[in-house]
């Protein structure tokens, strides 16, 4: 049986789609999307209709690589003022055995009257599962008892933070299956056995907010975010050599590296600045610029992990588009430690960290999933038949031909 995924993640500086097949905790991209955001900024909603219309352009696109309509997604939401509590739960098993009706009503009595009306819950993720007076174990599923406890961390936010995103979400006719924290959904692309082990932390750079999420054992239990982003560093580039925003963005990625002991003194590039003149921007001195803000940012978020925690932390993952970036890895390691990487995406159809949140937002819908016993596949399954039908591949419109496109673009 099919379970395929939608992860939509409104980033303030573009908006992303991922479609995933899962398959045994093994994940493969159908189609990926990337539309730049209007009418977000700082994750603030200042112009609807902008938003709206850079969803739909989003929606369509991916619609047309795989020939299906999306009805459901998973959305990523920003974890501004997320408060995170631990809560326990119980209920009385049905039959001999745990069951996933037992665990999802086991989830059930966790969050119950665990906050007020002015917050909406967004996650409640597992500590440990306990039947009757056994040893805890992480999946309770098949075990044999009376009563299944469940120790848990509940994660909220404020309503009139997060209901503006629903809000506009819904008004496209989408059924939001489910809701994560971005940062959260970065951990589930970037987790491994070894980190589900251990306390450390996860660093977003996005476009004008930087999140940091502190993360015991694959669960977030303290976050915390930073009014600055990648955008800084295009308009640190733009004051200094007096060009426009478009052009300082494309220098970033297609000329820049982030690290300027590894640039080349020698590689030049001439483009015309405000003023209509003519200049030549070496690549060493523009990485210094780079270079420069991105330290800032993450000696910031360095700060933001030591004040949220006094232990100490085994590893640090910084993700995000900025990321990309040649020698970004060197900064990481010079300002974070040694015990600090930087995330490398290199799933075939999405080939780029700023995809992460997304993708990581389809794991952690599926393991719920399983965890529940519950089919949790989002697209019809007459669609998903036509989609993989060996008529439908050789027909005039090849669907299977868009799928494959996709990765060569990727």
């Amino acid at each position: 049986m099919a379970h395929i995924y939608t992860g939509l993640d409104i980033g303030n500086g573009y908006i992303k789609v991922i479609v995933v097949n899962a398959n045994l905790n093994k994940y493969y991209v159908l189609a990926t999307t990337s539309v730049k955001t209007n009418g977000l900024k700082k994750n603030v909603i200042y112009d609807e209709k902008k938003l709206k219309n850079s969803l739909i352009t989003a929606i369509k696109n991916t619609e047309e690589k795989i020939g299906m309509k999306i009805r459901e997604v998973i959305l990523c939401l920003p974890a501004n003022r997320a408060s995170m509590t631990i809560e326990h739960g119980f209920v009385n098993i049905k039959g001999d055995r745990v069951r996933g009706r037992d665990v999802s009503n086991v989830f059930e009595d966790t969050i119950l009257d665990s906050y007020d009306n002015t917050r909406e819950l967004v996650s409640c993720l597992p500590i440990s599962f306990t039947v009757d007076d056994e040893a805890s174990v992480s999946n309770p599923i098949d075990e044999e008892g009376e009563k299944l406890f469940m120790k848990g961390v509940v994660a909220t936010s404020p309503k009139n933070e997060i209901y503006p995103f629903i809000d506009i979400v819904r008004s496209l006719g989408l059924n939001i299956t489910d809701i994560v924290y971005n940062i959260q959904a970065d951990y589930y692309t970037v987790s491994s056995k070894d980190l589900d082990r251990k306390l450390g932390a996860v660093i977003n750079i996005g476009n004008d907010i930087t999140s940091v999420g502190i993360f015991n054992k694959g669960i977030m239990i303290k976050n915390s975010y930073i009014p600055v982003g990648s955008s800084s560093v295009d308009k640190d580039i733009s004051f200094v050599y007096k060009i426009d925003l478009p052009m300082a963005k494309e220098l970033k990625e297609k000329f820049a590296i982030s690290s300027s002991r590894y640039a080349d003194s020698n590689d030049l590039e001439v483009v015309a600045n405000s003023e209509n003149k003519k200049i030549t921007i070496n690549q060493v001195q523009i990485s210094e610029v780079i270079e420069s803000r991105l330290k800032e940012i993450l000696k910031l978020a360095k700060n933001e992990i030591n004040r949220l925690t006094k232990r100490e932390i085994s590893y640090i993952i910084v993700v995000g588009g900025i990321s990309e970036l040649a020698g970004f890895n060197y900064i990481v390691e010079d300002v974070l430690g040694r015990n600090a990487s930087c995330m490398n995406m290199t799933l075939i159809g999405a080939r780029h960290n700023k995809y992460s949140s997304a993708f990581g937002s389809c794991i952690y819908y599926d393991k719920k999933c399983t965890l529940r016993e519950k089919n949790g596949n989002m697209f019809d399954e007459v669609d998903i038949d036509n989609f993989v039908s060996p008529k439908k591949r050789n027909g005039n419109n090849d669907i299977s031909n868009k799928f494959f496109g996709h990765f060569f673009d990727n």
